[in-house]
């Protein structure tokens, strides 16, 4: 039987930078190709993990290695516009708008109630500064409201209540990642729940437990989620932090996953074949039944002591 020789089914039309093509088929890596596919379909705007059959984890990795390839760049938050950009209105603006448009009038409602409370002047030119000037539909503007209140009460008691600046921020945010339909809230605010849950194992996996991260571990957890780190590629940083230093030293552990984001590592097995420093020697104490970890901190912890006894002597 001979082998069949599949050709187009019509005829070819590209319109890709030829570069890049030779980039990705030098690559040989099948998602990398149909991620950036999918971007150019979406005119260059973000894809979702379910456009292209991948977890979340998964296209943040993809995303990474574009990234190092030089076929997209990262988009960073844009920053709050100055408050005298925003749409400026007078009270009789106020009160004609909350009379005439029942779209709005129906979301300050819903957020008088969620505040169990008027509105203040202040707090209803800057609620409807976001439906004018941010073009929010008014479903999507309450749905904004709601998840601002209840991530609010949920870190500081049921009965808190979130500034309206609060509100102000994330709405540029759910601009900025063109969050404007229904559908679209329910996608964002469950990648937004996954991500929440992988921060969470993330400071399980580096031992930061019953208290709050600060301010800064917070950071460094962020950057190593948005570089597409595998919980087991955490880990491993993790074990080879304290088996160098006795201890978690942050900048240490950032310094060793900065390498392996800038060189396309990202998960246990790609690690293991692109910076296999010290595997061996923890699987030969492995199967010798050893613990490298713990010997190695308690030789170095003795070390330390006989030079401090030294220097008292």
């Amino acid at each position: 039987m001979e082998q069949a020789e599949y050709t187009l089914a019509r005829p070819v039309c590209l319109s890709l930078p030829a570069e890049e093509i030779d980039k990705l088929l030098q690559e040989k890596d099948g998602a990398c190709a149909l991620v950036y596919l999918a971007l150019q379909r979406a005119g260059g705007r973000a894809v979702t993990a379910e456009t292209v059959g991948l977890t979340e984890q998964a296209l943040r990795g993809v995303m990474a290695k574009l990234e190092r390839l030089g076929l997209v760049s990262a988009r960073k938050a844009a920053p709050l516009p100055p408050a005298d950009e925003l749409p400026q209105y007078t009270a009789e603006d106020l009160v004609r708008r909350s009379k005439e448009d029942a779209a709005f009038q129906g979301v300050r409602m819903h957020a008088e109630q969620l505040y169990g409370r008027k509105l203040t002047t202040p707090e209803t030119c800057t609620l409807l500064g976001m439906y004018d000037y941010l073009g929010f539909p008014a479903d999507v503007l309450m749905e904004l409201v709601t998840y601002v209140f209840e991530g609010f009460r949920a870190e500081n008691g049921p009965g808190r209540v979130p500034t309206m600046r609060m509100i102000e921020k994330e709405a540029y945010v759910w601009a900025q990642h063109e969050v404007l339909t229904p559908e679209q809230v329910k996608a964002y605010i469950t990648r937004r729940q996954q991500r929440k849950e992988r921060a969470a194992r993330a400071l399980e996996i580096v031992q930061v437990r019953g208290r709050a991260p600060t301010p800064t571990e917070r950071k460094y957890i962020e950057s190593w989620l948005d570089m597409g780190f595998s919980d087991g590629a955490l880990a491993e940083a993790y074990d080879r932090t304290v088996v160098s230093t006795g201890a978690l030293k942050w900048p240490y552990m950032n310094k060793i996953l900065v390498n392996w984001h800038q060189k396309g590592l990202h998960t246990p097995e790609e690690i293991a074949q692109g910076d296999p420093r010290g595997g061996a020697r923890r699987s030969a104490a492995a199967q010798s039944g050893g613990a490298p970890r713990n010997d190695l901190a308690r030789a170095e912890q003795m070390l330390r002591e006989m030079k401090q006894k030294r220097k008292k002597e």
